[in-house]
């Protein structure tokens, strides 16, 4: 089980101070904010987008792939973004919402650059593109500082760690006013 752990253990990305890759956002409802929505993205989103990516270079669809590798990037961003000034609520395709908000400029470009790398994904350069991309979410990752890697959630056995995950943030955010893990969909009765 995915448990949240004390402090974060991540390595700085390349461009950033150890220091600050460590060093916990000093307000609460902030490092709530980040351990826990910045997991849900990387389980909902950004695990669901890599899949895509991946079938589309499987396919040599590399325009898909790119189009989806930029998408992947400004949401896995938009995690690192969350431990500062990142937006917390977001909607698809919604245009006010700002990917890149509290995420150093250097990481912004590399990220860009790195979905745009993969116009040339084709046979072993798409697999190696898409071990840079993969390498890019652990880094996101291990910023969350989890002890345990965050578990597949489109497996059996990783569905209910993710809803157990999710049941271990819920009153910690209901205390302090921030927004669910889940949409209230997943989580009403439907009879």
């Amino acid at each position: 089980m995915t448990r949240p752990n004390s402090r974060a253990t991540a390595e700085a990305p390349p461009g950033r101070p150890p220091a600050q890759a460590d060093a916990p956002p000093a307000d609460l409802r902030r490092l709530l904010a980040f351990r826990a929505h910045g997991a849900a993205r990387l389980l909902l989103g950004c695990r669901a987008r890599l899949e895509d990516i991946e079938g589309a270079v499987a396919a040599g669809q590399t325009e898909v792939a790119v189009l989806m590798a930029y998408e992947l990037v400004q949401f896995s961003l938009s995690v690192r973004g969350l431990r500062s000034e990142g937006e917390l609520s977001y909607g698809r395709d919604e245009v006010g919402f700002d990917p890149f908000a509290g995420v150093p400029a250097e990481e912004v470009a590399a990220g860009l650059i790195l979905a745009a790398e993969g116009r040339d994904a084709v046979g072993e350069r798409g697999e190696e593109w898409l071990d840079r991309l993969r390498g890019h979410l652990r880094d996101t990752e291990a910023l969350l500082g989890y002890a345990e890697p965050l578990p597949d959630v489109r497996s059996g056995s990783g569905l209910m760690k993710g809803f157990k995950l999710a049941r271990t943030w819920q009153p910690l955010l209901q205390r302090v006013g921030l927004p669910d893990l889940l949409p209230d969909a997943w989580t009403r009765r439907a009879d």
